[in-house]
């Protein structure tokens, strides 16, 4: 279902957005926020994961995610059924093929409940795929997903900034890539993208909200204030381009789960 929007319905939005964005209180994001988040988000996913059929049923669940909501599609507010999962999934697949076709195994860092990974495999099943998730009831449900789907990806709990090599369970892969994970380290993404590149071979690619790079529209500037008041991902911009890197790229990318949101690409190349 797709509403078209009216001049009214957009200065509503806007006029909302704008009242609830200023009135926000400011949050601060650590580790122990995230845990408190995730565990129990992760966790709610074990009856979605009961009740999929197919595996196209996990990748987008019945009832939550295919009903209408305000989105940001092609650079407009919209308000329809958008599959913003899938065109994060399509979108970092593409990436794959275009900038590392020698790819042969990759990892996710950040993966949540995996489904990111099944989709890749089943695209590419001449990958190898991992993932590394900070919540271990994200781990378990992904393991169980796996295993139910019949798709050969592996998971493993990780805190990716803080964690000891031992806990790096598996191999070096030849890239590996994060989805709205390091928005979740305002202060310590220099530290996960190192230990990220660390354990790679070729490269790596980011798909995260980078202020930075928002339009400079109504838009944009109520998405750089609520990214501030939420607390995310700062400065990433100037982290990766303070890294001695071979090659660094960005792509901004044109819709979002979040209506005041418009993300960023960055593909990193190692030397």
């Amino acid at each position: 279902m797709t509403r078209d929007m009216t001049l009214v319905d957009r200065l509503g939005f806007v006029a909302r957005s704008t009242l609830f964005t200023l009135r926000r209180g400011q949050q601060t994001r650590d580790t122990s926020v995230v845990v408190d988040e995730y565990t129990s988000g992760w966790g709610q996913y074990k009856d979605f994961l009961r009740s999929a059929k197919t595996l196209d049923e996990w990748l987008r669940i019945r009832g939550i995610e295919d009903v209408p909501a305000y989105y940001n599609v092609e650079g407009k507010l919209s308000f329809q059924a958008f599959d913003s999962a899938g065109y994060y999934r399509k979108t970092m697949l593409d990436c794959v093929r275009r900038r590392f076709p020698q790819a042969r195994s990759i990892t996710e860092f950040g993966c949540g409940v995996g489904r990111n990974l099944l989709f890749m495999k089943r695209e590419r099943p001449d990958l190898d795929c991992f993932g590394y998730e900070l919540c271990q009831p994200g781990v378990e449900v992904a393991q169980a997903a796996a295993q139910k789907f019949g798709v050969e990806v592996k998971y493993a709990q990780l805190d990716y900034v803080k964690d000891a090599a031992d806990k790096y369970v598996f191999p070096e892969t030849d890239i590996a890539f994060t989805m709205f994970s390091l928005e979740q380290l305002p202060r310590n993404s220099e530290t996960a993208v190192r230990n990220i590149l660390e354990r790679v071979r070729l490269g790596s690619i980011h798909m995260e909200p980078v202020p930075e790079n928002y339009p400079r529209s109504l838009r944009g500037l109520l998405g750089r204030i609520e990214h501030r008041k939420v607390d995310y991902l700062s400065d990433f911009d100037s982290v990766v381009r303070s890294l001695i890197l071979k090659d660094i790229e960005f792509e901004k990318m044109t819709s979002a789960h979040n209506p005041l949101m418009f993300p960023s690409l960055y593909i990193l190349r190692k030397g």
